[in-house]
């Protein structure tokens, strides 16, 4: 014969008149689950009622300092305002007059070993009085920042750090590496200087 499945045995139950046993049997499971929980919740609550005191506990006034024990807050705050008390009553301490006050220590400063150049700047610096003598523009001193700053303003600015001590050798170098940008600049700044002076 084939095995029944759980559906099967369902059906067969209902019909034969076993579904009736079956929920006698899952009621009488439920009604010993609860009395089962009842019975847990009185230990419970006779547990908790045991342990609780029979009368409430008197409340402790912060006012009142009639209690036996001493509370040791309260003796730590009661010794530090005496000891406040004590330290109003003493003498100050004198302060020093003006004559007896020396100067505060001021910090050396300290000057930095390096420094930060725009070395287009320096070039330009360097080499304009050659070239507006070259092309015969007027050397005061407004015609000579005219030329500098309209060189400058179409020269692309190149910064560097350098230490104190090394700060010619690289300003030597890079004048050798941008000496053709800066002679084309100060050309143009020469010529349009001269055909337009401030002065």
């Amino acid at each position: 014969m084939a095995r029944k499945s759980s559906k099967t045995a369902h059906v067969m139950n209902l019909l034969a008149g076993e579904e009736a046993e079956s929920s006698k049997e899952e009621a009488a499971r439920e009604n010993l689950a609860a009395r089962q929980t009842s019975d847990s919740t009185e230990k419970i609550r006779e547990l908790t009622d045991s342990n609780q005191p029979t009368s409430p506990p008197t409340p402790i006034s912060i006012i009142d300092m009639s209690s036996s024990a001493p509370d040791p807050v309260a003796e730590l705050i009661r010794e530090q305002l005496e000891e406040a008390e004590g330290m109003e009553d003493a003498p100050e301490p004198e302060t020093p007059s003006l004559e007896q006050e020396t100067e505060p220590d001021v910090p050396e400063i300290s000057i930095p070993s390096f420094q930060y150049l725009n070395v287009m700047e320096h070039i330009v610096k360097n080499a304009v009085s050659e070239y507006m003598n070259k092309f015969d523009v007027c050397n005061c001193d407004r015609c000579t920042a005219d030329v500098t700053a309209l060189a400058l303003s179409h020269l692309p600015p190149k910064y560097i750090v350098a230490e104190n001590s090394t700060a010619s050798p690289l300003l030597n170098f890079y004048s050798t590496r941008f000496s053709q940008q800066v002679v084309v600049e100060l050309t143009k700044a020469c010529s349009a200087v001269k055909e337009n002076p401030h002065h």
